[in-house]
Order: structure tokens, then C-alpha cells, then sequence
């Protein structure tokens, strides 16, 4: 099998240097090391401040683990942490890419190396990418063995592979223990409780609605949580015959109310060919109007990208942005943004925060029952729903508020995550990242407005990375059921008489084999305390009014005349009232609906009105009553009024800090380059600050300012580095604003100094590169201040220089 199957648990004894790294490493016994190598350099990011540190590296079971230099050794009564700060798990990575002193190689189990590898490049799922620089002193037979090690434990997970690496993580008998006495979070909502429903009913002061139970044990809906919110007028034994009339029994649920008295709704489509009676039609009308006169149908089918697309939008974002130097492949300068725009991820970030905003502008009117409809209700749905949550509830845009949205409208709500994030790699056609679509377009809202979030980017790029893990609970299941019958481990049957009912044998117990999963929010397991002061950020206490129940105060007068009973379509950006948007109302079915609910057909006469509540927003750049500063927007001064974002192609910009971050470090930094050399970036840099002290000589030929007495500009605010071959993007432009004027000092200026330890043995200084990574000074940075790992002690952080506006 090669080299890759031998460990370092042999006869003979390691030497004393790996005996000290390995006392080092946080939860993990010495027999889980498969392969060590030491004199080992990692390449530190821009925010980790740059250069080379020393260590070394192990390949374990569950992760590639490097352990620094000079690290202090942890403490025995510490809460174990999964992952340090410098690990990668083995599920994460993608591919790895061994780098020698004239070519480089994919490296797979049966690969074989006819050079002794100089470095070594890990591309991970979640877009980051590792470089790891042998020393010269460090043993040839090390290097190969733990490229081999970790190219042959890395391979792609199956349903075996996938248990056998939880084992890894969470199987030894001091971690059951410590999981076991774990306790999730007091503060959070967790929705998979009647109380948890109840408390968010009157948080939003939403009343004529109550908590139903008649799906708890998933009888009527198997992809529906136990608990439903539904009017209370509709009775159980009512509620049940309305599940038959809707694709796998979703049928229209409450989510959230707005605080001018407005509901916001969920359903699946319609079933075809039911035969609706009476009684029927009126629960069914009861429950889409919820009280209101009005109901507005927001069809996400037609606009909206579907699974498909979404998955081939984020493969072509990935090839574009994560770069890979095992390949000739590059996209020319001229074309990467071209590139970027034909990967259509923007364009569906940019589509999904529209009809948020139109959602979030509906609800704002007041009297009126917002229901979104999908035909399954497990993908767009939960993008909506969220957005439009975020942008008008300050609780959700909380650490612990957005936990509570996330658990409602995606984990409880019956999101396929095991099928749309793929774990086992056995089903490619429903493979979708519709949840990291959703992310992106929170960042979108944070970037434009950073100070009405409590959590930051560090947060949100948190939970991206836990995404691509299989050891949490909340994203290995497809719906609550799943969940619930793994923890018990209880295998179930269908009659058409009980429906679903739960087999329990006599003195069965859980299977030991298999490790307890945690939630993706216990956040201590994952991440260090200094990593997790982060996440949140100090903002005002928002000045938010009581809650509006039942809607007593009518913001839009137009409104309050519609007719008893008007449903209307919203599709593609305009209104229409089309007779087969409910089928008991297009003449199919009962004929007993013509006589008792002719006063229920919509009336045109209220199209005016909504269409308004559009194009109010619609019009302006800015939207009304939204203050800007050189933060960024600072919201509306209007508790009522959504944050709505700015859409212009500029405004709509690339998570730099989760799509970038690991690009140009494995372009630029990977290959040595002689100190006669200097590098193809600081080349550009160089001709770039040459034609702005040119322009600024043009443009001001009466008042000349030298360069060295001009304000510093950050390194980043307009540059972007291209992923395969080290150029620059502009950024996402900030709305209009006062900003300060700044230009660009010279190169050398903007250089952070690493002492000769941390750098690259006989090769150009690594820290020269590093001013392509900027971080935010203190007079221009956000009210969020992004992690900043402590560095080595031998090392100087750099220059800060602000952020970038499309980071």
C-alpha cells in the first residue's frame, strides 16, 4: 500500500522534539497519530499576520494537525476543542498537491511520488487552502510518508467512512462523557418544543394563533416538525384534512409576524385533482388568511434559481476562486470578472435579496397575510423566510436570535440538509448549497450595514466552515423525524390506519458504536474562547415599538378596504389576480364553493395599493429615511422599516474573507522565487501606484502633494486579487457617502517586517507578499473588530490599513 500505511506508534522511540509536540496537541491520544514530520513551516493567512511559523505536522484519524514551535501546552481541566487553530479536519479536504523543486502532483491513495516533496498544499472544501514548507533538515522519508498519510485518509466519505470519521471525533469514552454531560444553550429558542413556539408567539405578539400537535408522531407530514403554528379558530380534526391537499402534507404555516400586524406564511404548492369539500375550503381559507382580509401568494418557483443551478453557480465560483496550482489552467486578467459574472452566483445572491426586500416591503404595509409557496417548501422557502427575518426583526440579526431563525426556518422546517450538502457523495443530483446561498446574502446585509448586526463576519464564516463537517447534528438529517429517530435509534412502520408508529424491542438501547452528535451551536467545541469573543459585536439596544396585535394600527389606508377574502399573485415583480391561484376558486371541485364563498373572489381594485408598497423602494437608490456613514449604512431611523439593501451590480460584491482567503495565498506563496526576483504582485503594485501619482499630477497641476505626506491608503480598498494568477478585483463600492480621501504609499511602506527565523530558508522574504492582505486601522475600522489570531512572538504583525469594501 506504500509508504502512506506506516505510523509513528512503532518500536522505536520518537525523538524527543515529536514527544513534546505530541503532549501538545489538544484531545488527541499519541496512538491516534498515523504519520508526524517535523521542521515543518506553515503559511500563516493575512489575518493570522503573515510569514512562516514552525511546528509540527500530524496526520491523525480525524484531522491534519499542526502544532507551533513555541506553543504553550494545554491545560488537563480545559474543555477539549475539536479543531485548533492551525488544524484542518479530514473531511474538509478536497485535494491535496504536492509541490517540488520543478513540478507538481495530485497526490492520491494510489499515487506514487518520484521526488521528495518540498511543500505541501491542502485545498479544503470550505475554500481555504494550506501550504506547509518542509524544511531542509527535516528528514525526506517524513515528508513523503505524511503526503501519502494524508492523501490515502483524506479520500472522498461513503456511509462507512462517514460513521468511522465521527468515531474519530467523538467516539473515545472521554468524549461520550464529556458530550453526555453537555448542556445546550439556555438563551437560544429551539423550536422542537410547544413552550419554544409559544415564546416566539409572544415575543412577535402574534395573536389568533396557537400551537398545534397533531403531527408529533409525523403522522400527517413527515418532513414537518412535531409542533405547527395555525390559526386558532381551525380545530386538530379540521386541521388534519387540510395535509391531503398539499405536496408531502406542507401545508401553510406561520413563521413570523411583523410588528404593524402583519403574517408571514409558508406553504408548499397545491395537490391536483383533490376533491374539496366544504368544510374543507373553509379551514383552508381560514388558515392562508390567518384573520386578514387580504392574501398575497409570493410564487418563488418562477424567479427564483433552483437546486440545480445553484449547484453549478457555486462549482463554477469554486473553480474560479479557490485556484489550483496542479493545473495550467488560469483565467486571464481581463476576463475575471467576466468569469465571475458568467458563474451567475451574484446574480442569484442579488435575486434572493430582492424578493426578500419585496417580501419585507408587503409585510411593512400592514392587514395583510404574506404567504410564500414553493413546490416542495424545503429550499427557497427558507432562504426568503430567513432574509425577510433578518431584515426586519433586530432579535434575528443577534448571535443567539439568528441561531433560533436558522433552527426554525431551516433545521425544524425540514431543509434537506444530508441530501443538499452530500456527506456520503452518493447523491450529486440533489446536491445543492442553498444554505451558504442564504449565508452570502446575510454578509451582503452585514457588509452594507455592520452596525445594526450583532454578529459579525467571523460568525458567519464560522458557520460556513461547520457546514462542511459531518459531525453536527443539525445538518445530518433531511428533516426533524430523522432526527428524532436517530437519537433514539428506533426503527418505525407505516399502516394505513396508525400511519407512522415507532417499533421499541425490549431492552434496546442506543448503539454505543455510534458517537452522540452535538448541535452545529456549541460553539466551545469547536472554537477556542478568543475565537468566540469575535462573533458578536456591541450594538445599541434597539428602540423597537410594542408589538401591533392583530394589527391595530393600519399603516396603508389603501389596504383596509379590500374585500373580504382577495388573494393575489405576486410573481416576477407585479400583481395579478389569476383565477387558478387557488383551485377550489377556478371552478374545479365542489360547486358548493360558488354559493357560499362567492364573496370571496379577488377584486383588482386593490392591485393600486400594493403595487405602491414596491415601487416605493424600487425608485429611489437610496431607500428612504436610511442614514449613511463611512461605516456604511446605518439603517433606517424608522423601527417600522426593513433594512433594505442596495442591488446596483457594484453594491453586490464577493465574500472576500470565505471565497478568497485561501486563492492567492497558494498562488502567490507557493513557488520559491529568488531574491534577484521580484515578485509578479509587488511588479503590478509597483506600476499601479506609478500611474496614480501620475494621475494626481495631471489632475492637480497647480497643487502638487508628494506621495510620503499623503494620507495611508488601505492596502485592499481597491484591489482584489485574482485567484489564479495574482491580480486584483475591484471591490463592491460603498453607497454614497462622505468618504476620506486616501491614496496608496509606496510599496516598501506596506511591507510588515517577519524576523529571518519565520522566513522561507533561501528563498525572497514571504513577508514582502503580505501587503496584499490589509486589516482595519483604528481610524477607519468597523465597529466590528475581525480576529486577529495572536502570532508568534518573533513575529510583527502588519501594517493595518482598513478593510476592503468587497471583504
Amino acid at each position: 500500500a506504500g509508504p502512506g500505511c506506516q505510523t509513528t506508534t512503532s518500536k522505536i522511540a520518537p525523538p524527543r522534539p515529536l514527544i513534546n509536540s505530541m503532549l501538545k496537541l489538544t484531545f488527541i491520544h499519541i496512538s491516534c497519530v498515523l504519520q508526524s514530520a517535523v521542521l515543518v513551516r506553515k503559511k500563516l493567512t493575512a489575518k493570522e499576520g503573515g510569514g512562516w511559523l514552525s511546528g509540527t505536522l500530524f496526520c491523525t484519524h480525524f484531522r491534519v494537525a499542526f502544532v507551533p514551535q513555541d506553543s504553550p501546552k494545554p491545560d488537563d481541566n480545559a474543555d477539549p476543542v475539536l479543531l485548533g487553530d492551525h488544524d484542518v479536519a479530514l473531511a474538509s479536504i478536497e485535494k491535496v498537491v504536492a509541490v517540488g523543486p520543478s513540478r507538481t502532483k495530485l497526490v492520491t491513495a494510489s499515487s506514487s511520488l518520484k521526488f521528495t516533496p518540498e511543500e505541501l498544499v491542502l485545498y479544503c472544501r470550505d475554500l481555504r487552502v494550506l501550504c506547509f514548507l518542509f524544511d531542509r533538515l527535516t528528514p525526506d522519508t517524513q515528508a513523503v510518508e505524511i503526503t501519502y498519510t494524508i492523501a490515502k485518509t483524506y479520500q472522498p466519505l461513503k456511509p462507512g467512512t462517514v460513521l468511522s470519521f465521527q468515531n474519530a471525533a467523538l467516539g473515545s469514552v472521554e468524549m461520550k462523557q464529556f458530550l453526555s454531560n453537555r448542556r445546550r444553550d439556555s438563551h437560544m429558542n429551539w423550536f422542537d418544543s410547544s413552550s419554544d413556539w409559544e415564546q416566539e408567539l409572544e415575543r412577535t405578539g402574534a395573536c389568533g394563533w396557537r400551537v398545534s400537535s397533531v403531527n408529533d408522531r409525523f403522522e400527517m407530514s413527515t418532513s414537518l416538525p412535531k409542533f405547527n403554528v395555525v390559526p386558532q379558530k381551525v380545530l386538530d380534526t379540521e386541521l388534519k384534512k387540510t395535509f391531503a391537499h398539499f405536496n408531502e402534507g406542507r401545508i401553510p404555516r406561520w413563521c413570523w409576524r411583523h410588528p404593524r400586524g402583519s403574517d408571514l406564511l409558508r406553504m408548499a404548492s397545491f395537490q391536483n385533482n383533490i376533491y374539496h369539500e366544504k368544510d374543507d375550503i373553509r379551514n383552508l381559507e381560514l388558515i392562508l388568511f390567518g384573520g386578514q382580509s387580504l392574501c398575497v401568494v409570493v410564487e418563488l418557483g418562477d424567479e427564483m434559481p433552483s437546486p440545480t443551478d445553484i449547484q453549478l453557480a457555486h462549482t463554477r465560483l469554486r473553480a474560479l476562486c479557490l485556484g489550483d496550482i496542479s493545473t495550467s489552467v488560469s483565467v486571464p486578467d481581463d476576463k475575471w470578472l467576466s468569469t465571475l459574472e458568467s458563474t451567475h452566483w451574484l446574480d442569484y445572491t442579488r435575486c434572493c435579496l430582492r424578493k426578500a426586500t419585496e417580501v419585507a416591503c408587503l409585510l411593512s404595509g400592514g392587514h395583510l397575510t404574506v404567504v410564500l409557496q414553493e413546490a416542495e417548501d424545503r429550499d427557497m422557502t427558507c432562504v426568503v423566510s430567513s432574509l425577510v427575518q433578518v431584515m426586519c426583526d433586530p432579535h434575528c440579526r443577534t448571535r443567539v436570535g439568528f441561531q433560533g431563525l436558522v433552527q426554525k426556518e431551516w433545521v425544524m422546517a425540514g431543509h434537506r440538509f444530508l441530501s443538499r450538502i452530500n456527506y456520503h457523495r452518493d447523491s450529486d443530483k440533489e446536491e445543492a448549497p442553498v444554505f451558504l446561498l442564504f449565508l452570502d446574502c446575510v454578509w451582503q446585509l452585514w457588509v452594507q450595514y455592520p452596525c445594526r448586526f450583532q454578529l459579525t463576519g467571523d460568525f458567519l464564516l464560522a458557520l460556513h466552515d461547520s457546514f462542511h463537517l459531518p459531525l453536527f447534528s443539525s445538518f445530518l438529517a433531511n428533516c426533524h423525524r430523522e432526527r428524532c429517530k436517530r437519537s433514539q435509534n428506533l426503527s418505525q412502520s407505516y399502516t394505513p390506519v396508525n400511519g407512522w408508529r415507532d417499533l421499541v424491542p425490549r431492552g434496546s438501547f442506543p448503539d454505543p458504536s455510534d458517537p452522540p452528535l452535538p448541535p452545529v451551536w456549541d460553539w466551545a467545541l469547536q472554537y477556542s474562547s478568543q475565537r468566540r469573543e469575535h462573533f458578536t459585536q456591541p450594538v445599541p439596544p434597539p428602540t423597537l415599538p410594542q408589538p401591533l396585535l392583530n394589527g391595530n394600527l393600519n399603516t396603508n389606508p389603501e389596504l383596509s378596504d379590500s374585500a373580504p377574502g382577495s388573494v393575489f399573485l405576486l410573481s416576477r415583480g407585479s400583481f395579478s389576480c389569476s383565477t387558478n391561484l387557488l383551485p377550489w376558486r377556478s371552478g374545479g371541485g365542489s360547486g358548493v364553493y360558488r354559493k357560499s364563498h362567492r364573496r370571496g373572489g379577488s377584486s383588482s381594485e386593490n392591485l393600486p395599493g400594493l403595487e405602491r408598497l414596491l415601487k416605493a423602494w424600487a425608485l429611489t437608490e437610496l431607500p428612504q429615511g436610511h442614514t449613511t456613514t463611512t461605516a456604511g449604512l446605518q439603517g433606517p431611523l424608522d423601527p417600522y422599516e426593513p433594512l433594505l439593501p442596495l442591488l446596483l451590480g457594484p453594491c453586490v460584491g464577493v465574500w472576500r474573507d470565505c471565497y478568497l482567503r485561501g486563492a492567492l495565498h497558494a498562488q502567490a506563496f507557493s513557488h520559491p522565487i529568488s531574491l534577484s526576483t521580484q515578485h509578479p504582485v509587488e511588479q503590478l503594485a509597483w506600476e499601479v501606484q506609478q500611474l496614480r501619482d501620475k494621475l494626481a499630477l495631471a489632475s492637480s497641476p497647480t497643487k502638487t502633494v508628494p506621495a510620503k505626506t499623503q494620507e495611508p491608503r488601505r492596502a485592499d480598498s481597491n484591489l482584489n486579487q485574482n485567484t489564479n494568477n495574482s491580480t486584483f478585483l475591484f471591490p463592491a463600492s460603498r453607497p454614497p457617502g462622505p468618504v476620506a480621501s486616501r491614496t496608496t504609499p509606496p510599496i516598501s511602506n506596506l511591507q510588515p517586517r517577519v524576523p529571518p527565523a519565520r522566513s522561507r530558508p533561501g528563498h525572497r522574504d514571504s513577508s514582502k507578499h503580505t501587503f496584499l492582505f490589509g486589516h482595519p486601522s483604528s481610524s477607519e475600522s468597523r465597529p466590528d473588530q475581525r480576529y486577529l489570531p495572536t502570532p508568534n512572538n518573533n513575529a510583527k504583525l502588519p501594517k493595518s490599513n482598513g478593510p476592503s469594501l468587497g471583504s
